[in-house]
């Protein structure tokens, strides 16, 4: 990202606006437009070609501008998250993969659980901007995509005021992001969130009765790339891996052990942090089969 302007004052203030933007974002201040920069932040002092000129009267809707003339050169990917059943870890999951993408490209997690989504597993507070807040009284889609610990934006989900418009949804945040997770929550209740993704995500727990609801959700998907994902194994009475196989009739594509860090983490509003755990070690490599898929 190249921001090119002669005037001090000008550079400062752009400097000040792209305080906010994604992690991964490298910004830096020209005094003209260099040959290698993907997109060109002009100031008004300056009569160079550019993708964006930079307005100091407005200075929040740089990012708006920026994330638009990026969006036109590609669709996001979108990966949605889901379960057949409630309490078996798919927020955990879809924030780590979230953190996962945003180490290469702009990412948001978008909550579509009315009940417990994101919000409430980060700990936001109850006044923080959601989803249904974005084009209301001017609030950008991009002001609503709160940022949080890990390099990614989270639309948070507004409670239960009833479902969103999903296409709309979707189509305003492609234009500010390369990858778009979703966190779906129940698998039977939300259809048209898993036909709108390139790839699905399904958590279950290791049980027969978790299989065999998922092999109903798998029996209903209309998606073709689906991973599937046993969460919180750990010794004791479940089920085999070979044996849920067996019930749903498709592989089980990652297992993910019990880990005590990632309950601490969720008792504290965070993201797990140890990097070397069996546990996001197994997300991160989720993530690469999906980016590669």
């Amino acid at each position: 990202m190249a921001v090119v302007s002669r005037d001090s004052t000008v550079r400062l203030q752009a400097a000040r606006a792209f305080d906010s933007a994604p992690s991964n974002w490298t910004v830096a201040l020209h005094n003209a437009p260099p040959a290698d920069a993907d997109i060109v932040v002009a100031g008004a002092d300056m009569d160079v070609e550019a993708d964006v000129v930079f307005d100091p009267a407005r200075p929040g809707h740089v990012l708006d501008d920026v994330m638009r003339v990026a969006g036109r050169a590609r669709e996001a990917r979108i990966v949605a998250v889901s379960s057949p059943g409630g309490g078996i870890g798919v927020t955990s999951v879809a924030l780590h993969l979230a953190r996962a993408s945003a180490r290469s490209a702009p990412t948001c997690l978008v909550d579509f659980d009315l009940e417990w989504g994101a919000g409430y597993r980060l700990g936001l507070p109850e006044d923080a901007l959601t989803w249904a807040d974005a084009g209301r009284s001017g609030t950008s889609l991009l002001q609503a995509a709160l940022p949080v610990s890990g390099g990614f934006r989270v639309l948070a989900s507004p409670g239960e005021t009833g479902p969103p418009d999903v296409p709309a949804l979707l189509e305003a945040a492609n234009a500010h992001f390369a990858r778009i997770i979703l966190d779906v929550g129940r698998a039977l209740g939300a259809p048209d969130l898993l036909r709108a993704a390139d790839s699905v995500v399904l958590v279950l727990a290791p049980s027969a009765s978790s299989a065999r609801r998922a092999r109903i959700v798998l029996d209903r998907l209309t998606c073709g790339r689906v991973a599937i994902v046993t969460n919180r194994i750990g010794p004791g009475g479940e089920m085999s891996k070979a044996e849920i196989e067996g019930i749903i009739g498709r592989k089980v594509a990652l297992e993910l052990p019990c880990d005590r860090r990632l309950r601490d983490a969720e008792d504290d509003d965070r993201l797990l942090a140890a990097h070397w755990s069996r546990w996001e070690h197994g997300i991160h490599r989720l993530w690469r089969t999906l980016e590669s898929s």
